[in-house]
């Protein structure tokens, strides 16, 4: 009996470093890239968001799903819900690039364009939230980190990976 308090009183201090690990995450810094046209669809423009994001955490945390919503342009035009699985580590103290799979619907590019004609950038605002993993080592998870994030693509980023990779002239 003795030796099982001595036991945990030993193990306390792990036991409650592991337990605030995940309260004390420095939230990773994120930054546009750049973006990559990857094909034309039914359904819209296919759009890969390469995303700069810096890890200043002292552990790796890995990136398993990410349920967002996105929207486009000063008017908040809605890509609809994003759900996908990068399932990507982050190493602690370095610089990753994760690829976002964006779909343009048809029906939103002509009003994007004219919206965003003579601007400098595309407005976006990010909401939802991903599940991540908090060490190698420990696999400490958590689920629902919540995302809401504002910022802007260089609209000719957008323009050059289209106009680069489709066979029609566009007017922007």
């Amino acid at each position: 009996m003795i030796w099982n308090v001595r036991r945990c009183v030993a193990l306390a201090p792990i036991l409650l470093a592991l337990a605030a690990t995940p309260a004390c995450v420095i939230k990773p810094a994120l930054s546009v890239h750049h973006a990559e046209f990857r094909g034309l669809g039914p359904m819209g423009l296919g759009v890969a968001i390469v995303l700069q994001v810096r890890n200043d955490n002292a552990y790796d945390v890995q990136v398993r799903n990410v349920r967002v919503n996105l929207a486009f342009g000063s008017r908040g035009y809605p890509l609809g819900p994003i759900d996908f699985a990068p399932n990507q580590w982050l190493p602690a103290g370095q610089t990753t690039l994760v690829a976002v799979p964006v779909t343009l619907p048809w029906t939103m590019i002509p009003a994007l364009v004219g919206e965003t004609t003579g601007a400098y950038a595309i407005p976006y605002h990010v909401q939802g939230a991903a599940d991540v993993t908090a060490t190698r080592a420990f696999g400490i998870e958590r689920n629902n980190y919540q995302i809401n994030e504002a910022g802007e693509i260089p609209r000719q980023m957008v323009v050059d990976a289209t106009r680069n990779s489709l066979p029609i002239p566009l007017p922007f």
